[in-house]
């Protein structure tokens, strides 16, 4: 019987990116397809068998974690992401230190077959998809925040405790924010990603001085339209053990597509 010939290797180039998104579908494995977009931040390690894929793995810089993400193929059977980490670790040296704790993003139907080192806790994230927005709410008041408005926007993110948020997608992609008379900031809203291809809506939040007023209604609503005018297809994501946003966004046209694990362990 001919042996098995086992391979492990970095990829470094948008184009072998981009590969890999046509072969996994959007939404079972969601948080890896969007590292893979962000080329010039992601790293992507692949592991095969005999030249077939068994597994792709991503790690997501610039994030304020350690962010990775797994998708398992067919012929993986029970797959452990200990050889797939040393990896990591030998492309990011001192960024990537031993006892540091990472998060892992991956389809929760791949948890069984999938062996985590040291794990520390476990959430299921849902991707929800919007597909009835005529439920949005009517426009409401929000405007486009303004460059110079972004340190406003990133004190915010940190009184709300936003743990995804990123000051510079306050740059790159468009937010929209609620204010009061006053001009004091209300609500805000906008994008993890934002391509034609599709829309995911993040860092959305209402200050601890203006809830239960249909405040985080409006912000969705309006973000989800602003988001509809660049891609029709509409997702965010949400920690399961958020019902009050979960019935929310259900209100407002969104359901789960699907769920994944948010995992931490200790490198």
């Amino acid at each position: 019987m001919k042996d098995e010939v086992f391979s492990l290797r970095s990829l470094r180039t948008s184009h072998e990116h981009l590969k890999w998104r046509e072969q996994i579908s959007l939404e079972e494995s969601y948080m890896l397809s969007c590292n893979l977009l962000r080329s010039d931040r992601c790293l992507c390690v692949t592991d095969s068998v005999n030249g077939e894929a068994i597994a792709v793995g991503t790690y997501l810089k610039g994030m304020p974690f350690h962010a990775f993400s797994v998708h398992l193929f067919d012929g993986a059977g029970t797959y452990s992401m200990e050889y797939m980490l040393a990896i990591f670790r030998e492309e990011l040296g001192e960024k990537l230190p031993v006892g540091s704790t990472g998060v892992l993003a991956v389809n929760e139907d791949f948890l069984d077959r999938l062996m985590i080192p040291n794990i520390l806790s476990h959430k299921t994230m849902l991707l929800m998809k919007l597909t009835q927005p005529e439920r949005l709410a009517p426009a409401g008041i929000s405007r486009l925040l303004e460059l110079s408005e972004a340190k406003m926007a990133e004190e915010m993110a940190e009184q709300l405790g936003m743990i995804a948020f990123r000051a510079e997608e306050v740059v790159e992609m468009p937010h929209l924010a609620l204010f009061s008379e006053t001009g004091e900031p209300m609500a805000i809203g906008g994008f993890h990603m934002y391509t034609e291809e599709f829309v995911e809506l993040g860092n959305i939040g209402t200050s601890v001085h203006h809830r239960k007023k249909g405040l985080g209604t409006q912000i969705t609503s309006d973000v989800s339209r602003l988001g509809l005018q660049k891609s029709s297809l509409v997702y965010l994501v949400v920690f399961a053990d958020n019902p009050a946003a979960i019935h929310l966004y259900e209100q407002l046209g969104y359901e789960t597509v699907a769920k994944f694990a948010f995992v931490e362990f200790s490198l």
